[in-house]
């Protein structure tokens, strides 16, 4: 049985059975669960130029994580009779998944779960998945959930 289990979520709809995934299992179990967000403002690195021209940095950064928060507390308030928290995170340059993976060890966790959002081919070559990258470098099982 785990005893300790982290999901990551995002706003999207295979993030969404992943974090009912979760929710049973650590029902099952009776096991701690973290529900984690990591607020990734590696996009806005991307267009730096063009966003510090357009944007407050500091406006938009702030943006990110209320909007993050406010997943967490929504994930938060469907973990009824669960002993739960909500984890959020920054990736601060570094990869989602280094995030994930370093703070499920800090934690303690012994089993990660994650959506997969299904992407193949290029757009996977190219973009990489977080899932993937995080079943090959953490040191928990990592269950990837797909849509369904």
């Amino acid at each position: 049985m785990y005893k300790n289990i982290l999901v990551a979520i995002d706003d999207s709809d295979t993030s969404r059975c992943a974090l009912n995934e979760a929710l049973h299992i650590a029902r099952s179990s009776k096991a701690k669960l973290y529900i984690c967000h990591v607020a990734d403002e590696t996009l806005m690195a991307m267009h730096g130029r063009t966003f510090t021209t357009s944007l407050n940095i500091d406006n938009a950064l702030q943006a990110i994580a209320n909007a993050g928060r406010k997943l967490l507390d929504d994930a938060l308030a469907e973990a009824t009779d669960i002993d739960a928290e909500s984890v959020l995170l920054e990736a601060r340059n570094r990869r989602v998944s280094e995030t994930i993976a370093d703070k499920a060890g800090e934690l303690g966790v012994d089993l990660i779960i994650i959506g997969r959002h299904g992407r193949r081919g290029l757009a996977t070559l190219i973009l990489g998945s977080v899932a993937e990258q995080l079943a090959r470098i953490a040191s928990a099982s990592v269950l990837l959930v797909r849509q369904h």
